[in-house]
């Protein structure tokens, strides 16, 4: 039998970019990638349910916000980057 994860709730209910760029070191912690669904699952803990964020989430997240983002996002996420491979 094939496990499968439910569908996952709209962008709006659940992270959007802005909030993980915010906490990226909280999230970077508590969730992993799951390359052939293309989404980002949390890791199991004592809680009935998994959080996840799909590709489509995000992208949607995008567009909500606009592409203006983008930069922000990449600079946090370099900087996050740099004091874990202490740069």
């Amino acid at each position: 039998a094939e496990v499968h994860l439910p569908g996952s709730s709209h962008y709006s209910e659940g992270l959007d970019i802005l909030e993980i760029m915010r906490n990226i070191h909280i999230f970077v912690a508590r969730y992993n990638y799951n390359m052939n669904t293309q989404m980002f699952v949390e890791m199991a803990t004592d809680q009935k349910h998994l959080n996840t964020i799909s590709i489509q989430h995000i992208a949607d997240s995008i567009r909500t916000h606009g592409t203006g983002i983008m930069n922000t996002t990449i600079n946090f996420t370099y900087q996050f980057l740099g004091r874990k491979l202490m740069l």
